[in-house]
C-alpha cells in the first residue's frame, strides 16, 4: 500500500515538474513576443522584401499592377458612358471622372505613406494610454511586466507549483490563454500586412462609384484591426489599477477575468465595428459578412 502511495507521489511530482517546465518556457518566450506582435507601429513597414512586393515606385510590384488597372477603369467608364446615352442611365460626367481619377490615382501611389500615418496615429494613442498608466503606477505597462508581477505577487512560481491545485488550474488557464493570444495576434499581424498590400487596390476602386464599396470595407477592417491594441492598452492599464497583486481568491478570479478580456478584445472590436475577426476559431467568411 505504501509503495502504491509512493508511486502516485512520484507520478504527481513528475507531472508537476514537466508542466512547470512548460510554463517556464512559455513565460520566457511568449510574453515578450506578445508585446512585439500586439502593439503595431510604423516599424511593420520597415521590411525590404515587403516594400519590394508593394513597389518602391509606380512601375514596380503591386503599384505597377494597380497603375495598369487604371486603363481598365478608364475603358470601363468609357463604355459605360456611351451605353448611358442609349439606355438613359446615370453616369459620371467626363470632367468629374477625370478629377476623381487624378485624385485617387495620386492617393493610390501614396497608399503606403497613408497606411503608415494611420498606423502611427493609432500607435501613438495606444502608447499614450500605456504611458499614462506608467506615470500612475511607476511600472511598464506591457504583457511582460503584467505577467511578471502576477507570478511574483500571486505565487505562481515554477518551484513548488501544484498543477492539481487552484493556483495550478489558474496558471494553466492563463498560460494556454496566452498561447491562444499568440496565434490570434500573429494572425492579426499578418492580416494588417495583407491590408497594407491591397491598399493601392482600395484607393483605385474609388475611381468608380460602383466599386468604391471595396475601399469602405478595406478601411473599416484595417482600422479595426489596429484599434485592437488601443483596447488592449486600456485593459492592461485597468489590470494594473485593480487589486490583483495579492494571494486571495478574489484577486485570482479578477486575474482570470483580465486574461479572458484580453482574449476577447478582438471580438469586442469586431462587434463594435462589424469588421473581420482574427480569432483562431473564426471563419474566413467573416470578411464577406462585414460587407
Amino acid at each position: 500500500m505504501e509503495q502504491n502511495i509512493n508511486l502516485v507521489d512520484i507520478i504527481f511530482n513528475a507531472i508537476n515538474t514537466l508542466v512547470s517546465q512548460l510554463f517556464s518556457s512559455i513565460d520566457n518566450t511568449i510574453y515578450s513576443l506578445l508585446d512585439d506582435i500586439t502593439f503595431i507601429n510604423p516599424a511593420i513597414l520597415e521590411n525590404n522584401a515587403f516594400t519590394k512586393i508593394l513597389g518602391e515606385s509606380h512601375s514596380e510590384g503591386i503599384l505597377l499592377i494597380c497603375n495598369s488597372l487604371v486603363f481598365g477603369f478608364i475603358l470601363y467608364y468609357s463604355i459605360n458612358y456611351l451605353i448611358s446615352h442609349l439606355t438613359y442611365s446615370r453616369a459620371d460626367a467626363p470632367n468629374q471622372f477625370i478629377f476623381k481619377a487624378i485624385i485617387f490615382i495620386a492617393l493610390m501611389n501614396s497608399s503606403i505613406w497613408i497606411c503608415e500615418q494611420i498606423i502611427l496615429i493609432i500607435s501613438l494613442v495606444s502608447s499614450s494610454i500605456c504611458h499614462v498608466g506608467e506615470n500612475i503606477f511607476n511600472t511598464t505597462i506591457c504583457f511582460s511586466s503584467f505577467i511578471d508581477n502576477i507570478n511574483k505577487n500571486m505565487y505562481f512560481t515554477d518551484a513548488g507549483l501544484d498543477v492539481f491545485s487552484f493556483n495550478g488550474i489558474i496558471k494553466a488557464f492563463t498560460s494556454f490563454g496566452f498561447i491562444n493570444l499568440i496565434f490570434t495576434y500573429s494572425l492579426r499581424y499578418v492580416m494588417i500586412q495583407v491590408f497594407i498590400l491591397i491598399s493601392p487596390f482600395a484607393f483605385l476602386t474609388l475611381i468608380n462609384s460602383s466599386s468604391e464599396w471595396f475601399f469602405k470595407v478595406w478601411l473599416k477592417n484595417f482600422v479595426s484591426l489596429l484599434l485592437v491594441q488601443v483596447l488592449i492598452s486600456l485593459i492592461l492599464v485597468l489590470a494594473f489599477s485593480t487589486e490583483l497583486y495579492s494571494d486571495t481568491t478574489l484577486s485570482k478570479l479578477l486575474y482570470v477575468g483580465v486574461i479572458y478580456a484580453l482574449m476577447k478584445a478582438n471580438s469586442f472590436i469586431k462587434e463594435i465595428f462589424g469588421s473581420i475577426s482574427t480569432n483562431v476559431s473564426s471563419n474566413v467568411s467573416m470578411f464577406k459578412n462585414s460587407l
